[in-house]
C-alpha cells in the first residue's frame, strides 16, 4: 500500500524524516520499492516521471563516459547519493575519483552531478544547486532537454554556488575538476 502525496499542509508545521526513516517505510510496505523518491533535509519528495527525451539524453551520456571514462575514475547513473542523514539525492549522474566502495562518498567527492530535466526543470534549477552546492559537490550541470541548454553551476558555497552560467546546445562542456574527455556539447550527443 503506498501512500499518496498531497501539497495540503503549505504553512504548517512537518515531520522531518532520516533517510534511515524512508528506507524503512520501504522496507515495510508504506512507500514502494519503484517510487521514485529523494529526501531533502528530511522531507520527502516525489519526482516527476521520466519521459523519452529525458531518458534519451541520459542514455547518450551514459554511452559516452562508458567509452571515455579513464582509469582512475568512475561515474554512476541514478545511483543514490546519500549526503547526510536526512538529504538523499538520485542524481541522473555522478562523476568521482574511483573508490573501492560508494559507501561514505561524500559532496566534496563529486567532481560533477548532472540532473537531465525534462519536467522537473523548475525544480532542478531552484532547489537543487542549493542543496548540492550546500553540501560541497564541487560542480552541478542541469540539462534543460527541452529548451537545449546547459546550465553550469560551479564554485560551491554553504548559500550556493558562486559561479552560474549558461551553455546552448552547441558549445562544448568541459568539466572543471572531472576528466576533460568526460566533456560533450548536447548536440554531439546521439540519442539512442
Amino acid at each position: 500500500m503506498n501512500a499518496p502525496f498531497h501539497a495540503l499542509a503549505e504553512g504548517l508545521p512537518r515531520r522531518r524524516f532520516t533517510v534511515a526513516d524512508v528506507t524503512r517505510m520501504v522496507e515495510v510496505g508504506l512507500i514502494g520499492e519503484d517510487e521514485r523518491l529523494e529526501v531533502l533535509d528530511g522531507e520527502i519528495v516525489e519526482m516527476s516521471p521520466k519521459g523519452y527525451r529525458h531518458e534519451g539524453v541520459k542514455g547518450a551520456i551514459n554511452r559516452l563516459w562508458g567509452r571515455h571514462c579513464p582509469e582512475g575514475y568512475d561515474f554512476l547513473p541514478e545511483t543514490g547519493l546519500y549526503l547526510s542523514p536526512k538529504t538523499y539525492l538520485e542524481p541522473d549522474f555522478i562523476a568521482f575519483r574511483a573508490r573501492a566502495t560508494l559507501e561514505g562518498l561524500a559532496g566534496p567527492d563529486v567532481l560533477l552531478a548532472i540532473e537531465v530535466a525534462d519536467s522537473s526543470l523548475a525544480y532542478d534549477l531552484t532547489q537543487k544547486p542549493g542543496i548540492y552546492a550546500s553540501f560541497g559537490v564541487n560542480e552541478l550541470w542541469v540539462i534543460d532537454v527541452a529548451g537545449r541548454v546547459v546550465y553550469l553551476h560551479r564554485d560551491p558555497t554553504p548559500d550556493g554556488y558562486s559561479n552560474v552560467g549558461r551553455a546552448d546546445a552547441t558549445e562544448p562542456l568541459l568539466p572543471r575538476h572531472a576528466p576533460a574527455v568526460l566533456g560533450f556539447s548536447l548536440d554531439a550527443l546521439q540519442p539512442g
